[in-house]
């Protein structure tokens, strides 16, 4: 693959001995093709050294390449030429408004220094977020792969006692396009004093661990979507990294065995055998085809950023669904804001929580009229208590089921259980028809580790009932900003006095929209039990089909016929920004739903 770089980074003999493969800017624009565009983060202290390493890698298929090498404002490495560095890398101030098919992101040699502490640990999260909404592929190779599961998910690497130092051997644990080819057995190599137990990946869907051991970790995880690669091994290294290495850490007096599996007989005084070469020029080629060229879109400024998605009340029916919404979720990293309704129907003689919340916010209101009747209608007020309670108790008991399967149940008498005492108690019909929504979106966010805010502090209706959008989008803003990962119930927001104050029916719709609207999402996904807008009712025609795509005059004469499919008044907020609506099924995920766009 022709590598275009700046002329003059590397001397053309190097390039010609190392077979590096590179083409100019001039040459590069004539070719109808689209070269991919790669960054490159390199923080490693031997920047030169490892340019080459990774140049060499990527240089071995039949695609053009653009590369941008970036580096570190906030620190200046001690051993590098300052500069060179302003010369021929980029900083995140030079890149922030790019979009890249791929990124590297190399270790560094501070895997034992807490990530706070470290003096660019800022500017790398910056970096991080920077990747997750404007790369399509990232690899993260050994300290930084550490850091990246540590930033987005929040996994803690170990210690080990001796270092993990040599080339060792690894089972594929399951088949993946990015070890395509490779044998049942490959060979790391791998230098790092930390590792991540495979343990800690299984409340984790979305990663694949394709191969780990339990000396060493894991070694190589993927997200399902190819996107973030995870690799902690060095499949770049030349035939002496590993011995310079080793000799340097006697020089300095370092307790250190040799490196495993690398010198012939395991003696330092014998042959080197390079045995990882085939499979790690497979393996970054792999990556470049499948993850990178195959995937990525030709328009490159099109790749997808931060989501807002919803999730009905068909989605989060049960615990079941629940369980199905959080694969859902964690099945794509970007999902940060999430919106949900109240429970709908298990079954077709089974009624919605909000209709269940209606009609006991009536009865709540019926038995405040009657306390203050004669005492001729005490019998009456005595025979709606017991509606009440046998209501109140039919409702605390669906959401302590989701709770108790769920293994919620401290979080439930911490949390929750209070809310049933102000229901009890309250006149409120907008209040406590609004609870639904608000103990889903409760338990959800417990159930997926998510802050939860509440759509009273974000959701702003004026003097006229109607909502002002601009109080809203700054509450929105202030309350959930760009990188919070938060679960807002829908339905219903507050008024001038904080009182709360509802949608019509469907109005989680409008929450949604609201939430995407201030966010400037690219994506606004609706979650149902339906494969997106049908032709017919599927309930009653079983040859009714999806509707793939629709623009927004379509949806809204769609609507106008009277079919339930999105709430009216939510289609403009997204409709001005021309935000894309996905109507999705929770049932059927992979399903590609009806997409509405202008």
């Amino acid at each position: 693959m022709p590598l275009i770089i700046p002329k003059d980074l590397i001397v053309e003999e190097v390039l010609e001995r190392e077979n590096i493969f590179t083409m100019r800017d001039s040459c590069a624009s004539k070719q109808d093709i689209r070269p991919l565009n790669i960054a490159i983060v390199n923080l490693m202290p031997k920047k030169e050294e490892t340019e080459l390493q990774l140049l060499r890698m990527l240089s071995n298929t039949a695609l053009q390449i653009n590369i941008d090498l970036i580096r570190m404002e906030s620190y200046n490495p001690s051993n590098s030429d300052i500069k060179r560095l302003k010369a021929f890398y980029k900083t995140y101030e030079d890149i922030k408004n790019n979009k890249y098919d791929a990124m590297i992101i190399t270790g560094a040699p501070i895997e034992t220094i807490a990530y706070e502490k470290i003096k660019y640990w800022e500017e790398l999260k910056t970096i991080f977020e920077f990747a997750k909404e404007n790369v399509y592929s990232t690899m993260f190779i050994c300290w930084s792969a550490q850091a990246a599961l540590y930033h987005y998910y929040n996994i803690e690497h170990k210690v080990s006692k001796e270092k993990i130092f040599g080339v060792f051997e690894f089972d594929k644990l399951k088949e993946n396009k990015i070890i395509k080819g490779f044998d049942d057995t490959f060979l790391v190599p791998t230098s790092r004093h930390t590792y991540v137990d495979i343990e800690d990946f299984e409340d984790f869907p979305d990663l694949e661990v394709i191969a780990a051991r339990p000396d060493t970790g894991v070694s190589l995880v993927t997200t399902k979507d190819e996107r973030f690669v995870f690799n902690f091994g060095h499949w770049e290294y030349d035939k002496y990294t590993l011995h310079d290495e080793y000799i340097r850490d006697i020089s300095k007096g370092k307790k250190i065995n040799p490196p495993q599996n690398y010198y012939e007989d395991n003696d330092p005084k014998k042959e080197i055998k390079i045995r990882w070469k085939s499979a790690g020029n497979l393996f970054f080629s792999n990556w470049l085809n499948y993850c990178v060229y195959q995937e990525t879109p030709f328009a490159i400024e099109t790749i997808e950023g931060k989501s807002v998605s919803k999730f009905g009340g068909s989605s989060l029916k049960d615990a079941g669904q629940f369980a199905k919404v959080k694969k859902i979720i964690f099945s794509k990293e970007d999902r940060d804001v999430i919106v949900v309704s109240a429970p709908g129907r298990r079954f077709s003689s089974d009624t919605k929580i909000t209709d269940e919340l209606i009609s006991l916010a009536d009865k709540n209101l019926k038995i405040d009229e009657l306390n203050k009747i004669i005492k001729s209608l005490e019998e009456e007020l005595s025979v709606q208590r017991v509606y009440r309670d046998t209501q109140l108790k039919k409702i605390k008991k669906r959401f302590l089921s989701i709770a108790e399967d769920l293994k919620l149940e401290e979080f439930w008498k911490d949390e929750l259980q209070f809310v049933f005492e102000e229901i009890e108690n309250s006149v409120d019909k907008e209040f406590i028809v609004s609870r639904g929504e608000y103990l889903n979106a409760k338990l959800l966010s417990k159930y997926l580790n998510y802050s939860f805010v509440d759509a009273k502090d974000i959701i702003i209706f004026d003097n006229d009932g109607q909502v002002d959008l601009e109080k809203s989008r700054n509450a929105i803003k202030k309350h959930i900003g760009e990188n919070k990962k938060v679960v807002v119930p829908g339905f219903y927001g507050s008024d001038n006095n904080g009182d709360i104050v509802t949608f019509t029916r469907g109005g989680s719709d409008y929450t949604g929209s609201l939430i995407a609207y201030a966010l400037d999402s690219k994506v606004y996904e609706n979650w149902t039990d339906v494969n997106g807008i049908m032709t017919s009712d599927p309930n009653q025609d079983p040859n009714a089909k999806t509707i793939d795509k629709l623009n927004f005059k379509e949806l809204k004469e769609i609507i106008d016929k009277g079919a339930q499919v999105y709430q009216g008044d939510a289609i403009k907020p997204v409709e001005e920004k021309n935000i894309t609506i996905k109507i999705l099924n929770t049932n059927n995920p992979k399903n590609h739903g009806t997409i509405i766009k202008d």
